[in-house]
């Protein structure tokens, strides 16, 4: 349904006014250390993040995603799993930023705008 590597749709819901909110998770257990480059399997915290994605028959689409903790064996240090199609810390996929820097090379800011992928 999204395309994204690694990734399942749990649920879906439609809300008026605001689009599409897709429920994903990580289909792995596991994470690497990013200190060490160990595997670790062992669950530390969740946090529930939500991602906005491309549009889908022209309705928003976002992502709520756990992005799970894990705890190093090792390092004895929690780390975050990485998600490969977000950066980290922003709230956008890299292929919307894609789009959306696409869209403004091809036209302007102001129309993209009013498209709904970006606000000005």
């Amino acid at each position: 349904m999204i395309n994204l590597e690694g990734i399942k749709v749990i649920s879906h819901q439609k809300y008026q006014g605001v689009g599409i909110i897709l429920r994903v998770e990580s289909i792995n257990s596991e994470s690497i250390c990013p200190r060490c480059g160990r595997k670790s399997y062992r669950l530390h915290q969740n946090h529930r993040y939500i991602i906005k994605d491309l549009p889908l028959s022209e309705q928003q689409v976002f992502l709520e995603i756990n992005k799970r903790q894990f705890k190093c064996d090792k390092c004895k240090k929690p780390f975050s799993e990485d998600l490969d199609f977000v950066r980290s810390r922003r709230t956008y996929t890299k292929r919307l930023a894609k789009k959306v820097i696409q869209q403004v090379l091809d036209s302007d800011i102001h129309s993209v705008a009013k498209k709904g992928i970006v606000t000005t």
